[in-house]
């Protein structure tokens, strides 16, 4: 972007005109390019922000699924090892 705006001045300073259309256009360029950058920081801040929340949706899916999984497996495994180590009654 700096490179656009040092080349389009840089055209205008070489370019024969009189002092008052030089500074014009020279402050023209400058004022088109500092909204395009303005649009380019909003475009970006914009899809910053979406790709942003759609990572973290999907890591708390992630962790959600991975806490659930688990949980699962370690009620499996207590309900295994309940009755481990404890002798049953001996029927007479």
């Amino acid at each position: 972007m700096a490179g656009l705006l040092a080349g389009g001045v840089a055209a205008i300073l070489y370019a024969p005109a009189k002092g008052e259309d030089t500074r014009k256009k020279i402050r023209e360029t400058a004022e088109d390019a500092y909204h395009k950058g303005e649009d380019y920081y909003e475009k970006g801040m914009t899809e910053a922000e979406r790709v942003y929340h759609e990572g973290r949706n999907k890591a708390e899916k992630i962790y959600s699924d991975g806490k659930h999984k688990v949980e699962e497996v370690v009620d499996a495994v207590s309900g295994k090892t309940r009755g481990k180590g404890k002798k049953e009654p001996e029927a007479e």
